[in-house]
Parts: structure tokens; C-alpha cells; sequence
């Protein structure tokens, strides 16, 4: 039981890579650019959504290294890395998004960022709830 915080973070850091490996190899998001009135050509919003998702995951795979070195957990930093992995493709005030168009390629780039994010979210949340040295409060 006292190796619950190094299997939570072993998963994030997992999940990290997973979400790296989503975004930049087996399901990368569009290639296309939007036209501009003016005639300027921009890419579109998913394209910047996989790059804040690259270093919301890098950032992620530090955090759980550098828990996992330190022998101390690091569970509200993943706890709160990993929502925003999946709050950072739904289309909210507090998010980039991704197209709207259901036969983009953008849309399995977000199924795997928001499978990647919810397991690494439950792990942390599970991790954080299941450990040995969690204070409890006895009656």
C-alpha cells in the first residue's frame, strides 16, 4: 500500500506519453488553414489546441518524474494537469476547442486527449484517496 502515490504517478507519466504520442503520431490534428476575409491563410483552431495539449503533457510527465524521484506525491498538480488535458478540447470560455465538423481529424485527437486526461484524472483522485499517508479523521 505504500506504493500507491509511485503507481499513480507511473500512470500519469504514462498517460502523458500516451497523450504526446496521440497528438504528434497516430492521430494528429488537421493539416488545413482557415481563409481570413483579408485573404490571410491561418490554421485552425485544433492546431493550437495540440500544441498546448503537447505542453500541458510535457509538463504532466515532469511533474510525475519529478513526484516519483522526490518519493513525495504530487497529486493536486496531476489532479489538475490532467482536467485541464481535458477541459483544453471542449469548446468553453476557459478552452482553445477543437472543429466542430464531427468528420475532422481533429475529433479523434480529442478523444484520445480526453481518455488520456480522464485516466490520469481518476488515477490521481484514486491515488490521492487510497493513500497510507492521507490523514483521516477518526470519531
Amino acid at each position: 500500500m505504500k506504493n500507491i502515490p509511485l503507481i499513480t504517478q507511473a500512470i500519469s507519466l504514462l498517460c502523458a506519453v500516451v497523450a504526446v504520442g496521440a497528438v504528434l503520431l497516430w492521430a494528429p490534428v488537421c493539416a488545413g488553414s482557415l481563409e481570413l476575409a483579408n485573404g490571410n491563410m491561418v490554421p485552425m483552431r485544433c492546431a493550437y489546441t495540440a500544441k498546448v495539449a503537447v505542453l500541458l503533457a510535457l509538463i504532466l510527465a515532469a511533474v510525475a518524474v519529478a513526484g516519483m524521484v522526490a518519493k513525495r506525491p504530487a497529486t493536486l498538480a496531476l489532479v489538475l494537469l490532467s482536467a485541464a488535458i481535458v477541459l483544453l478540447t471542449f469548446d468553453t470560455p476557459l478552452s482553445i476547442g477543437v472543429c466542430k465538423s464531427a468528420d475532422m481529424a481533429c475529433q479523434a485527437t480529442a478523444l484520445w486527449l480526453r481518455v488520456v486526461g480522464g485516466v490520469s484524472l481518476v488515477a490521481a483522485v484514486a491515488g490521492a484517496l487510497a493513500s497510507p499517508d492521507r490523514k483521516r479523521v477518526r470519531e
